[in-house]
């Protein structure tokens, strides 16, 4: 397979949506990928055509989750969630993770992966932060450090057991779902990746790397082994 089709779920209308959904369509495609954006349609037959289409997935960037979702009540500092693609992605995740397809998740996508295994969110990390970790103004540069365990996949990957990273988020994981692990985090202590146990690709990264790869190539290395694995 010259060019694996990896679904991407639309992301929004607005002008800033659109604009990232263009910085992972670029990133996959320079790294020899089709890309498939998917309509939020949360019904099992738009899953299944996707399933059949597309060899494997990126979950994206995006608005806060609901917490409802993973057992909490909604604090004030958390953002107006969006129904529909918590609705979509969630149905999607779960059967590509049956299908065990090749799953790249970034940002939100990193943590609607915890939220799909049984896991927790931190609704907002602001008061615990030392580094401002919803850093959107130098989001194309790194802004703190990572520590990753030199045992895990994405060391493997990255070749490093420590990596510097931009940062846009004020959630984070906390309890890891059933299966999950973590096998990097930052200087606070907040996850900055999960890997999945016994599960052939699965790829998940709190930091945003599609702002980042067009001039750190182990960025750009991330989007090329999804698309690898696809192949």
């Amino acid at each position: 397979m010259l060019y694996p089709t990896i679904g991407v779920p639309f992301m929004g209308t607005s002008i800033f949506r659109r604009y990232d959904q263009y910085q992972y369509t670029r990133c996959l495609q320079r790294a020899g990928a089709t890309v498939q954006t998917l309509a939020l349609h949360a019904f099992s037959g738009a899953v299944d055509n996707a399933l059949k289409t597309c060899d494997g997935f990126l979950f994206p960037g995006g608005p806060d989750i609901e917490p409802e979702r993973y057992g909490q009540e909604r604090l004030t500092s958390c953002q107006e969630p969006d129904s529909a693609r918590d609705d979509f992605e969630l149905l999607l995740l779960g059967a590509a993770l049956e299908a065990q397809k090749p799953l790249f998740c970034i940002g939100r996508g990193m943590q609607l992966l915890n939220v799909a295994f049984g896991g927790t969110l931190m609704q907002d990390i602001r008061l615990k932060q030392e580094y401002q970790h919803a850093d959107l103004l130098h989001r194309t540069t790194a802004t703190h450090p990572v520590e990753i365990d030199p045992n895990s996949f994405l060391a493997y990957l990255l070749d490093t057991d420590t990596l510097s990273v931009n940062s846009l988020h004020h959630q984070a994981v906390d309890e890891a779902g059933e299966g999950l692990w973590i096998p990097a985090d930052s200087p606070e202590g907040f996850a900055e990746a999960l890997e999945l146990e016994a599960y052939p690709f699965c790829l998940a990264v709190q930091w945003h790397p599609e702002y980042m790869a067009g001039r750190t190539p182990s960025q750009k290395r991330l989007f090329q082994a999804l698309v690898d694995a696809c192949r």
